[in-house]
């Protein structure tokens, strides 16, 4: 829907301070198309309409994408979880070529983050190791005065994510990246995560 608003993001986006940020290069791992994947307790599992339900850092109890979107894992700061979880997500076609352009060889990670990716190679279709490139952004880092007396602010993801609009908060700390600051897309990253990803200008 190209004429989508996005309105807490662009009440985000007026309230904040636009920083701008690199993203450093980044190990992503395709693990194949989302419909192919087997079952890992706890990241990938079947709903009773039969569609791949995917836990990720923002929905732990579970986010269905898009069933034809190839499922990514990335290794963020030489770690393979973050507070125990993998980094999984499906980006949309084109920022998939992206990030997986730059071939890599699985073979040659460090025996320990091989280790903690086997049981996602086990129900993987198809690996693919790559270096996802740097790349400039523009970004809203959340302070305390942004969330004027709440813990949170609501971020509205992107619709390509999924089917229908979803949500996810914004804590202090936590910081939203501008893909359009004219309709408000864009979408949220972690304080831990940014950290471990970017580094502010």
């Amino acid at each position: 829907m190209a004429d989508h608003i996005y309105k807490q993001n662009l009440e985000t986006i007026d309230s904040g301070v636009v920083r701008h940020a690199t993203k450093l290069e980044v190990v992503t791992i395709g693990l194949g198309p989302i419909k192919d994947l087997g079952v890992l307790c706890g990241s990938i599992w079947y709903d009773y309409h039969g569609n791949v339900v995917v836990s990720t850092k923002e929905n732990p109890e579970g986010f269905i994408y898009n069933q034809d979107r190839t499922l990514v894992v990335r290794i963020l700061g030489g770690q393979v979880k973050i507070k125990g979880r993998y980094d999984l997500y499906a980006p949309e076609p084109e920022k998939l070529h992206k990030l997986l352009k730059n071939r890599f060889d699985v073979a040659s990670l460090p025996e320990r983050q091989f280790e903690d990716l086997e049981p996602l190679f086990a129900v993987a279709s198809d690996i693919q190791g790559a270096i996802a490139p740097s790349e400039e952004r523009w970004v809203i880092v959340i302070t305390r005065a942004m969330l004027r007396g709440s813990d949170h602010l609501v971020c509205e993801l992107p619709l390509e994510w999924a089917d229908k609009p979803t949500f996810a908060n914004l804590y202090e700390g936590d910081v939203f990246v501008i893909e359009d600051k004219s309709s408000g897309k864009g979408y949220r990253i972690g304080k831990e995560e940014f950290e471990l990803t970017h580094k502010l200008n």
